[in-house]
This record gives C-alpha cells, sequence and structure tokens, in this order.
C-alpha cells in the first residue's frame, strides 16, 4: 500500500484477513472485503491476488483509528484505565 519508508522492517510477518480479524478482535469481513477495508482506511497490502497485512501497521492504525472497538480491545482498554486510576 505504501512505497515510502514506513519504519518496518521487510522482515515483519505478514498476516491475513483472518489472523488480523482475531489479533484485534474486529470482524473477520472488514479485512475480507475491499469495500471495508477503503471505508475504515485498514493498511493493506496486494500481493498478486492476495491482501496481507502487518502487525505493527494494523496496531497503529487501531491505536489512531475511528472505527468502533472490537471487543478484545474494548476490555483491554477498560482494563488499562482502571490500572491508571489506581
Amino acid at each position: 500500500m505504501n512505497d515510502h519508508n514506513t519504519g518496518v522492517t521487510d522482515d515483519e510477518t505478514m498476516i491475513d484477513a483472518k489472523q488480523a480479524a482475531a489479533a484485534l478482535s474486529l470482524p473477520y469481513y472488514w479485512f475480507a472485503d475491499q469495500t471495508m477495508r477503503s471505508k475504515y482506511r485498514i493498511p493493506h497490502y496486494l500481493l498478486g491476488g492476495l491482501v496481507r497485512y502487518r502487525m505493527s501497521e494494523l496496531s497503529a492504525w487501531a491505536a489512531s483509528s475511528k472505527a468502533p472497538l472490537g471487543d478484545g480491545d474494548k476490555q483491554r482498554a477498560s482494563k488499562a484505565q482502571d490500572e491508571g486510576a489506581e
């Protein structure tokens, strides 16, 4: 997707839509469907006929995105807030 230097090493493992959805606790179709990838501006790479993602870019996207958080992210965010309040 990006041609410029993103600070990501080329040896970072690329993951597929199923792995991306599981890692971020978001719906699979967000990653599998081109319309949803465009709607939420999900960073991705087209390799031949395959769509692949870099976890570091997805983590940065999730942190800065206005897309709704998945259940796992809500639990982690709530836990982080609880720990910060102590």
